[in-house]
C-alpha cells in the first residue's frame, strides 16, 4: 500500500495542474496561438494521465 500512494498523489496532482493551466488560459486571453496550443496540449496530457491513474485506483482498489 505504501508504494501506491505516490502514484495516486501524482494523478490527483496532474488533475489539479490541468485545472490551474485552464484557469491561466482563461485569464490571459492575449496569449499567442503557439503558447495557447501548447498549454492545451499540456492540459490534455495532464488530465489523461491523472484520469488514468485515479480511475485505475478507484476500479481496482488500493492493492492494485
Amino acid at each position: 500500500m505504501a508504494v501506491r500512494f505516490p502514484f495516486t498523489f501524482l494523478g490527483v496532482t496532474a488533475l489539479v495542474f490541468g485545472v490551474w493551466i485552464v484557469a491561466y488560459i482563461a485569464t490571459h486571453p492575449g496569449l499567442d496561438t503557439a503558447s495557447r496550443d501548447l498549454a492545451i496540449a499540456t492540459v490534455a496530457g495532464s488530465w489523461g494521465f491523472g484520469l488514468y491513474v485515479v480511475v485505475r485506483r478507484v476500479r481496482r482498489g488500493p492493492q492494485h
